[in-house]
């Protein structure tokens, strides 16, 4: 099932939409290599996947800082998701980076869960501290 991005998607600022509809086109992607059933493709887009989702962790946890947003609880969340990355990577280093088609599966819905909790359940949050910068503010605009 493909996931699209919304515009109620949307926790106002740029930089985290444009992340968030990335990592949805990216988890998309790990469907498509699940379903050609290539071993190789499936661990390189589990890895692209983990180093957008890690520089999108970077950004917004500086964002939310920046706007002094209480991050603590969402910082233990992200430590979470990339503790799963790891698991998922140690998994199919262990099988000799071979899969069955249905733990494939269970990384994908397991993926595409979060992807979609994170944005609808954890940034949205966020909006209404990002409702009171520009759409596209960035961390440094607070700087003078």
């Amino acid at each position: 099932m493909e996931l699209v991005w919304s515009k109620k998607m949307s926790v106002g600022n740029e930089s985290i939409d444009l992340e968030h509809k990335l990592i949805l086109d990216l988890v998309n992607e790990i469907e498509i290599v699940i379903r050609m059933k290539d071993s190789a493709l499936f661990i390189r887009a589990i890895e692209k996947l983990e180093k957008i989702t890690f520089r999108h962790f970077q950004n917004e946890e500086n964002i939310a800082h920046a706007i002094n947003y209480p991050f603590k609880e969402h910082h233990i969340e992200h430590q979470y998701i990339l503790g799963e990355f790891q698991s998922i990577k140690n998994e199919l280093a262990k099988n000799q980076s071979r899969w069955s088609e249905s733990i494939a599966e269970h990384y994908y819905m397991f993926l595409s869960t979060w992807a979609v909790d994170h944005v609808i359940e954890d940034d949205m949050k966020m909006k209404p501290f990002l409702e009171a910068c520009p759409y596209d503010f960035k961390p440094g605009d607070l700087e003078s």
